[in-house]
């Protein structure tokens, strides 16, 4: 996979609400704001769905490196100091896409304010800018919560696969967008 190269030097404002976002590629300052919205979000979003003993095992600490090595491939909603969301997006070469939101994350009492519908159009519009037609998204299948916004935002379901995290495989699902209608 190719790394998408978001418009350098472009940053998206956004007021919402009390705060205004600032859409940005993350740095290595931001990689525990990072860590611990990943764990927070798995730990509470995934609860019913995934493995207790592997959730459970889940850390910042043990995060942080992982997040480390990764950073670059992001792009953060900020405001000030404080992270509010991330997304990893990718350029890729396969038959149902050509390019993939990787991850989406909002912080988890941040959900609802329209920061993921600001990182979701976004990347919409970094993949349209650089050309791209079809955009493919992969959620944990039992994700409803998920599933509900990726149709909210006019996906439409198309492949199933599964993914394995500890020693279990999920089922997921893939969402398609096209970028040039």
């Amino acid at each position: 996979m190719k790394e998408l190269q978001e418009l350098q030097g472009v940053v998206k404002d956004m007021q919402n609400g009390q705060y205004q976002i600032v859409i940005r590629k993350a740095t290595e300052a931001d990689v525990r704001q990072i860590a611990e919205i990943l764990v927070e979000d798995w730990k509470r979003a995934y609860r019913d769905i995934m493995d207790s003993a592997f959730l459970d095992a889940m850390s910042v600490e043990q995060r942080y490196p992982i997040e480390l090595q990764r950073y670059r491939k992001y792009t953060v909603a900020a405001n000030g100091q404080e992270i509010l969301g991330y997304a990893w997006n990718e350029m890729i070469e396969e038959e149902a896409a050509d390019c993939e939101i990787v991850a989406l994350y909002v912080r988890y009492n941040k959900r609802k304010s329209g920061i993921g519908k600001a990182r979701f159009q976004n990347a919409m519009d970094s993949f349209q800018a650089a050309g791209k037609k079809t955009m493919i998204v992969w959620c944990l299948k039992e994700n409803h919560e998920a599933r509900e916004f990726y149709e909210r935002m006019g996906g439409k379901a198309e492949q199933t696969g599964t993914h394995t995290w500890g020693n279990r495989a999920y089922d997921m699902i893939s969402y398609r967008y096209r970028l040039d209608e």
